[in-house]
């Protein structure tokens, strides 16, 4: 059953308005959260001409007190939310000898402690009400450890495993959660990418996916399986073996 209440974070571009407007096709009310005001507005323009009904509400995922506050605003808002998107993050690679703790500090406060600070705001609701749906973007780079992300993986590792363990925690509580692992889709994040982007995914279609597999509730969501096999093939490899062949294809390890 597709929801009548949805609240995304990082709503204003990306996955994030992809599946906006995917939910707006249906019909849902749709609560959009991120930093720059003038962005969800236009978001929000597109989700009402596709016959949702969006709210409105900027936060910044890395200050807990704020997105704390869009959520609850929404509950009030909607009546309730059947559906909860913790979606913003932020992307970038470097070689860790490059990276710096402010470079660190600032993938961390938006990929883990924002996601978690979204999703535990909507839990008391929807623990009450016996039912919803709670959902985080990760990454498959948080499957294995990938060459020049030491942060990125780690954040992304992170989030998939406080997912995990809060699906265990609410297994008889009536609330769903899933953990959507995508690989590389068509974003302005990627679009800054100079690497290669193996099976990359056009956003509307990850959007379509995500959308269509998130009405069976299930516990993860990745793709493309190319690289998903690969790398859950990945680790099960020794250590020594893994690191010679990711380190082959990195030319920058010292």
């Amino acid at each position: 059953m597709m929801p009548k209440t949805v609240l995304i974070t990082g709503a204003s571009s990306g996955i994030g308005r992809a599946l906006a407007l995917e939910y707006a096709k249906g019909g849902a009310k749709v609560a959009l959260v991120a930093r720059r005001r003038e962005l969800l507005d236009a978001v929000a323009e597109e989700v009402r001409a596709l016959g949702g009904e969006p709210l409105v509400l900027p936060a910044d995922v890395t200050k807990s007190e704020t997105v704390h506050k869009a959520v609850c605003d929404a509950i009030v808002a909607f009546g309730g939310l059947d559906l909860v998107i913790a979606n913003a993050g932020v992307g970038g690679t470097k070689h860790v000898k490059d990276t710096s703790w402010a470079f660190s500090e600032q993938m961390i406060d938006a990929n883990v402690n924002g996601a978690i600070a979204t999703l535990l705001a909507a839990v008391p609701h929807m623990v009450a009400r016996g039912s919803g749906q709670l959902v985080g973007v990760s990454s498959i780079a948080g499957l294995r450890a990938l060459p020049n992300s030491a942060v990125y993986s780690a954040s992304k590792a992170a989030l998939s495993t406080f997912l995990e363990a809060t699906r265990i925690d609410l297994r008889s509580s009536g609330v769903k959660v899933t953990d959507i692992q995508p690989g590389f889709v068509t974003t302005p994040a990627t679009d800054k990418n100079n690497f290669k982007m193996p099976f990359k995914w056009p956003v509307e279609k990850a959007a379509t996916v995500i959308v269509k597999r998130l009405q069976r509730a299930p516990s993860v969501i990745a793709f493309p399986w190319p690289l998903v096999t690969a790398l859950r093939i990945a680790r099960l490899l020794p250590d020594a073996v893994y690191d010679r062949l990711v380190g082959a294809a990195d030319p920058r390890g010292l």
